[in-house]
């Protein structure tokens, strides 16, 4: 009985705080499709992350490692070779390019491009000339994706749809190594939910471990790898929605599937 009471009061708590936006991400409401959620922000408030100041506050706070990448590095030291193509999904200004040079040696011919929303791909060309680098571009087109030889989505799957199965059946030909990270997932029924965070709301998604495997399966993807990070997500009032550990997950094609493309 202590045990809920507390839960309760921890849930009204962050309930309550859910408009004091801060570095701590809150959670409200489930929703059964991105639409829905995205009618439950609160309205005035700024929404999504095409905005001009997400870009600036992604350059301020998301440059720094994030400990939760190494077995990104470790799997991404394994994929590079000379000329490969990187697609980044949802890679915002290119912070994981920038992060992760200072423990990868490139190779040479190294192509990487970001796919995200327009604030980002006019912001990030700017950062990368501020930084004289010249392979690192940026896109709005998931098709862009055609022709790359590793898929990196990392802290974003949770804020597109459709699902990643669903993006990459869309290309001509699947990249070999996909890689995967920083994504609530859990047993349960996949849902939405309204994400508070410093810079804006957004509509955020919650998948199913399950499905994601057999869907990346049907598309001829083995499970290299998979892991849990040490985060949560919990929405007050819905302990069954609880996520005790985002996830990351390594994706490959088998290299005869590659060549037979």
């Amino acid at each position: 009985m202590l045990n809920r009471a507390l839960a309760l009061a921890r849930d009204i708590y962050t309930y309550r705080r859910f408009n004091v936006q801060d570095k701590i991400p809150r959670y409200r409401g489930v929703y059964p499709s991105l639409a829905a959620a995205e009618c439950a922000i609160p309205k005035g408030r700024l929404q999504g992350f095409n905005l001009e100041s997400v870009p600036d506050y992604f350059l301020q706070m998301e440059l720094a490692f994030n400990q939760n990448d190494y077995p990104i590095l470790f799997w991404l030291s394994q994929a590079l070779g000379p000329d490969a193509r990187v697609f980044d999904l949802g890679g915002g200004v290119g912070q994981c390019y920038f992060k992760y040079q200072r423990y990868l040696s490139y190779p040479q011919g190294l192509q990487w491009l970001v796919c995200d929303v327009e604030a980002f791909t006019s912001r990030g060309p700017e950062f990368a000339r501020e930084q004289n680098v010249t392979n690192l571009t940026f896109t709005t087109d998931r098709g862009a994706a055609d022709g790359a030889s590793i898929y990196l989505t990392n802290g974003a799957l949770q804020y597109i749809e459709p699902d990643l199965p669903e993006i990459l059946a869309q290309l001509s030909a699947l990249p070999r190594h996909v890689l995967v990270n920083r994504v609530p997932m859990y047993d349960g029924e996949p849902y939405y939910t309204v994400q508070s965070s410093i810079h804006s709301y957004v509509a955020h998604k919650v998948g199913n471990i399950s499905q994601l495997a057999r869907a990346m399966a049907s598309l001829g993807y083995e499970r290299i790898d998979q892991w849990q990070l040490p985060r949560t997500l919990r929405v007050p009032f819905h302990p069954e929605r609880y996520v005790s550990n985002y996830r990351g997950f390594y994706f490959r094609l088998p290299a005869e599937s590659v060549q037979s493309a």
